[in-house]
């Protein structure tokens, strides 16, 4: 991850985590226009989940709750502050606007297995809960994961790491949909949400609030001031 810090308009126009993300907006729009959203559940239940891949998804799934931003807030303490403040905005903003729409604005959109019968489905998760009440949209998990990685992109100049925070945010997406949790419309808009967090951090990181880059805690400035004694 390079230090360098882009503006909205760099990575509106020139990352390849926002050229990702357009297409898959594009593509996405197909099968919300065409198919009824249970279709894409049964789907993946069907022709893809298995209990090979149930763990990878479970595990997967679980790496973008909310213990993800501390762990990362951890870690940037060591490498700078700006981008530890704009985590941690960041991640306050996704679960506050995915509370909001969950449980004040849109609360009564059911989860798969609420829509459908359970043995609509061929493929039953073991270790895993399902969620079984409302609260279906928008994702979580997907808001999470897209806001985190677009910033985690936004920080990096190189393409090949920008597409690869993509999918990172990607598959955790997918794991929603893979794990009976959410429909493919719920992982969507949270990609969008999620994304739009970060343009609008990136934004207020830019033009309202100037912090320095340098660490939090620098082991390294510490151990030069003793030498110098």
């Amino acid at each position: 991850m390079d230090n360098g810090n882009q503006s909205v308009k760099e990575f509106l126009t020139k990352n390849y985590f926002s050229f990702c993300l357009y297409a898959f907006i594009l593509l996405g729009l197909l099968p919300l226009l065409l198919m009824p959203k249970q279709d894409i559940n049964l789907l993946v239940n069907e022709h893809i989940a298995n209990y090979f891949l149930d763990p990878f998804f479970i595990r997967y799934s679980q790496v973008f709750e909310g213990w993800c931003v501390v762990v990362i807030a951890i870690a940037l303490v060591f490498v700078s502050k700006r981008k530890l403040l704009m985590f941690v905005v960041a991640g306050l903003l996704c679960c506050g606007i995915t509370m909001l729409l969950k449980d004040v604005i849109i609360g009564n959109m059911p989860r798969p297995t609420k829509f459908l019968p359970l043995d609509s489905f061929s493929h039953i998760l073991e270790d895993v809960s399902i969620y079984e009440k409302q609260y279906s949209f928008p994702s979580g998990h997907s808001t999470l994961a897209f806001s985190l990685m677009a910033l985690f992109s936004s920080f990096s100049h190189r393409k090949v790491w920008c597409v690869c925070f993509f999918f990172v945010a990607l598959f955790a997406a997918f794991s929603r949909i893979y794990l009976l949790q959410h429909f493919f419309v719920d992982v969507y808009a949270g990609a969008c949400i999620g994304t739009a967090i970060s343009v609008f951090v990136l934004f207020l990181f830019n033009r309202l609030i100037h912090i320095s880059d340098s660490p939090l805690v620098n082991f390294r400035g510490n151990k030069h001031h003793e030498n110098e004694k």
